[in-house]
């Protein structure tokens, strides 16, 4: 379907890839991973329309393909309702088809007409247009949103409108879809019919995402872009970190063996520069120059994995300072809290926030949980010291989703900040940052209020959740929420296997720290 050969490319500013090579084939469920900044956007742009770039190697593209795409950022506008919305398109053929028969009675050259009404029919046929309406219905029901078939477009939730885009996209049955962070901001009832959707859809996929939620449950194919190389594996998320650990293993192994020997090289090249000092030889100079070729070599080899490298991700937030608030005092008392637009969205909201706790305000898109959190920070934080992180972050430089977050962060993390209010600050984030960052969240002495959509995040972190849904707010435990999360949705205990998935990869590399190979290994199994 797709072929890339030897893809180098870059700007001015930095270097994308160098050679890399991978293939998408037919009924394919790719996922494209990386860090942040390493080019995947620019990556799956090259693919679409590979005319606008300048590139060494080859991109091998089936010219009948049709590709579909999803950007990460969809334009929400239109009154018309959320069917019309999915059926345009196929009105479009059947009406277009409608009106190349009414010419059949009057036309001259009926020949020219039936081959226009045949390209016709094979329009429909190619998206099964006939039956739209019975496969519309069923993907709304796949999606989980049945309940606003008849809604306008513009009165139903972004995340709502962006899986709405995805179905249409899929109902239009391109060989080939790809979808740039179709996950960004969706709530926990969309990210779950997305999960859905791919899941059950039977043409080729490559999507880029960094939920783990997806990650661990969607794909077959792992495309994983780093350091300028592209590694491809044909398998799950799972079978592939499990063979990332293995060949780490084998590689600090093989690395001590490597270090050893180079020792061993350089004392041999010492030794023979002292002999070449001394005796006047052109045959020793020539085994000295052959010699230190040799021990450069080696040095290169010895260069790590570009795949398995540890990624420096800190965020490590503001210590405890003496004028913290103590630990348990009411650091924040909100009372009769109300949020109105075009309609009510909350009212008599009321909660205590305490220093030291972990917060998350989760709910559904549209329930106000950004604008609780702008205007706890805009109305009742004058007077204490906090760090805002917010989706809406303006900056000069050309930076991707991921960068511009880290950057952020980085900046609320060299602060003296005592109350952390963060939105959505996983979105973005490749899975080794969105791990450092919690892993921060949990050390942090402070106080934070977060507002996540991601389930990891809300169960690796926060002691204490706040429910918005039915224009109000419930408290409830974090343990509370996790075990509703379970009901609702899952049939395993996912974040617990994550979990204990995290801690096995810590204690393997705290063994390949101390040389342990035997019962890193075994420990793996």
């Amino acid at each position: 379907m797709i072929k890339v050969t030897d893809l180098s490319f870059g700007f001015p500013q930095k270097e994308l890839y160098n050679n890399i090579c991978f293939e998408i084939e037919e009924n394919d469920h790719a996922v494209l991973i990386g860090s942040n900044g390493t080019g995947k956007s620019t990556l799956i742009d090259m693919l679409i329309d590979p005319d606008k770039y300048l590139y060494d190697g080859k991109i091998r593209k089936d010219p009948s393909v049709r590709i579909g795409y999803v950007a990460q950022y969809v334009q929400h506008e239109g009154s018309m309702s959320a069917y019309d919305f999915l059926n345009e398109p196929f009105a479009g053929l059947l009406d277009e088809a409608d009106q190349v028969a009414a010419e059949m009675g009057s036309a001259e050259d009926m020949d020219e007409v039936y081959e226009r009404y045949q390209i016709c029919l094979d329009n429909i046929e190619a998206v099964d247009g006939y039956n739209a309406d019975t496969n519309i219905r069923r993907q709304l029901s796949v999606a989980g949103l049945s309940s606003i078939i008849h809604n306008p477009v513009n009165q139903i939730s972004g995340g709502e409108y962006k899986l709405l885009s995805i179905i249409r996209n899929m109902l239009l049955k391109p060989q080939l879809l790809i979808m740039d962070e179709p996950d960004a901001f969706l709530d926990f009832e969309n990210l779950i019919g997305l999960m859905k959707l791919i899941n059950q859809y039977e043409g080729t996929i490559l999507v880029i995402t960094h939920s783990r939620l997806l990650l661990s449950q969607c794909f077959n194919k792992i495309l994983h872009l780093e350091n300028r190389e592209l590694m491809e594996f044909p398998g799950t998320f799972a079978e592939y970190n499990r063979a990332m650990l293995e060949t780490k293993i084998d590689m600090q192994e093989q690395h001590v063996k490597d270090a050893e020997w180079i020792e061993i090289q350089k004392k041999v090249v010492d030794k023979m520069r002292k002999l070449a000092t001394n005796v006047d030889s052109a045959a020793k100079g020539r085994q000295l120059h052959a010699r230190v070729s040799y021990l450069e070599r080696l040095q290169e080899r010895a260069v790590k994995n570009p795949f398995i490298e540890e990624h420096d991700y800190d965020f490590t937030f503001p210590a405890a300072e003496e004028n913290w608030p103590e630990k348990g005092s009411i650091l924040l008392d909100i009372r009769d809290y109300s949020l109105t637009y075009d309609h009510e969205i909350l009212s008599n909201v009321t909660f205590q926030l305490r220093a030291g706790e972990k917060t998350a305000i989760v709910g559904a898109n549209g329930t106000g949980k950004s604008s609780i959190l702008r205007d706890v920070y805009e109305k009742y934080c004058t007077d204490l010291n906090a760090g805002y992180f917010t989706q809406i972050y303006e900056d000069e430089e050309q930076l991707s989703g991921g960068e511009k977050n880290l950057k952020q962060l980085h900046e609320i993390a060299s602060g003296h900040a005592s109350l952390l209010l963060l939105d959505e600050p996983t979105s973005h984030l490749d899975t080794y940052a969105q791990i450092a960052l919690e892993n921060a969240v949990e050390a942090y002495e402070g106080t934070v209020l977060m507002v996540t959509h991601d389930f990891y995040t809300v169960t690796n972190c926060a002691d204490r959740i706040l429910l918005l849904e039915n224009n109000t707010m419930r408290e409830m435990s974090g343990r509370a929420f996790r075990k509703m999360i379970y009901k609702r949705y899952f049939e395993s205990d996912l974040f617990e296997q994550e979990k204990r998935r995290k801690e096995r990869e810590i204690r393997i590399n705290a063994l390949l720290k101390n040389g342990q190979y035997r019962e890193a290994r075994e420990l793996l199994q």
